[in-house]
């Protein structure tokens, strides 16, 4: 199986290309995934140069580090801005400008008042909270004071302003912009980055020993977060005779179970997590909080059936009935009922492995949603060049 090297460099700009454009993309949790692959399918691309600033959010103990003697309170946003460093020191240069870092972002935005080349491009999962009691808040956020969301909101909302076009990754993400923040529905476009699918193949044929036992997948990082531990108390107690539950997490649990297998250094497009991804009967995913699920993309892409909830922006992949079935989160009963049933009913689970890979390449698919995702981008500069030439 292919495997994409891990190049983060940038390079000079080339302006004999049609469009120039500048992407500051997370690589930081699962963000690698979508970041080798939206800059593999982007630089096929020949009317575009771009420059690239990955944000690992970290500077290694072997890089040269400048801001080592910054106090902590500041010194992750200042890495985050050193990282962005090979796209904002050309910002000038550019004709547009894709953000999925928010501190980069905002800094573009202030720029933008005083000059308004380039046109700016937010491409992100996570839509402003508008109302915390409702949206799929992240545990670090479970105690941030009420004042601290209303300024962030309101520094979303002040940003939107300067921003040409919005590229939320799910329709869920889009109806926060436009339903709640009020944002031209014309302006906001939603397409996820898409999976490498030359890297996660159709495993549908492998899955053919029917006197094996099941082999159940769990894959997240953020064990608690991604409700391994509801996973792991259902299993215990309902299926650890009669199945395997293998778990890819950096944080395993305390405890050995029968049955239970732990891997803990498998990294994002790792060609064992393929092989578990193969070898899986089922993946489990109740997750309390996510924007998007990368993982349920690839358990889908590999042709698995998919169990996860109904946040954020899952419910645009696992649609409940046709691609897998949800539950509602941190319900053990739920989720053992939705194991049981899918487990039990091997036609069912196969017509859901069948559709899941269907629209995985309909609808999730990097070769396909990549260009598209530069196409708004090239709209939105072909509108201001006309809008330059007639005034």
């Amino acid at each position: 199986m292919h495997r994409q090297s891990n190049n983060l460099t940038a390079h000079t700009i080339n302006t004999q290309k049609p469009y120039r454009f500048g992407a500051i993309l997370s690589v930081g949790m699962g963000n690698m995934t979508r970041y080798l692959s939206f800059r593999k399918y982007a630089e096929r691309d020949s009317e575009v140069d771009l420059t690239w600033a990955p944000i690992k959010h970290f500077i290694a103990p072997n890089e040269p580090n400048p801001l080592r003697y910054l106090p902590e309170p500041f010194y992750t946003r200042a890495v985050i801005l050193y990282q962005s460093f090979p796209v904002l020191r050309h910002m000038h240069q550019f004709d547009a400008v894709l953000f999925h870092m928010f501190e980069a972002y905002t800094v573009a935005c202030c720029r933008s008042v005083l000059w308004k080349q380039p046109l700016l491009i937010w491409n992100n999962d996570d839509p402003p909270v508008v109302n915390p009691s409702t949206h799929p808040l992240y545990p670090k956020d479970f105690n941030k004071l009420l004042w601290r969301h209303r300024f962030r909101l309101g520094l979303d909302l002040w940003c939107a302003k300067q921003t040409a076009a919005f590229i939320p990754w799910s329709e869920w993400g889009k109806n926060i912009w436009v339903d709640e923040c009020g944002i031209p529905s014309q302006r906001v476009q939603p397409i996820h980055p898409g999976l490498d699918l030359e890297l996660w193949s159709d495993m549908t044929f492998l899955r053919v020993d029917a006197a094996a036992k099941p082999k159940i997948l769990f894959v997240g990082g953020d064990f608690v977060r991604k409700g391994g531990d509801v996973l792991l108390q259902v299993f215990s107690q309902q299926f650890a005779e009669s199945a395997e539950l293998h778990l890819v997490t950096k944080e395993p649990p305390t405890v050995t179970l029968p049955n239970v297998y732990v891997y803990t250094d498998l990294a994002p497009n790792d060609g064992r997590l393929a092989q578990l991804y193969a070898q899986a009967s089922l993946f489990v995913l109740p997750t309390t909080a996510d924007l998007s699920s990368w993982a349920c993309l690839e358990a889908m892409a590999s042709g698995c059936a998919v169990i996860s909830t109904e946040v954020g922006g899952v419910r645009d992949i696992v649609r409940h009935g046709e691609t897998g079935l949800t539950v509602p989160v941190g319900d053990a009963s739920a989720l053992a009922a939705a194991m049981r049933s899918l487990l039990g009913n091997p036609t069912l689970c196969h017509q859901m492995c069948v559709q899941g890979r269907n629209v995985v390449e309909r609808d999730f698919n990097a070769a396909i949603n990549v260009p598209r995702i530069l196409a708004v981008m090239k709209e939105a500069v072909d509108r201001k060049r006309a809008s330059s030439k007639s005034s």
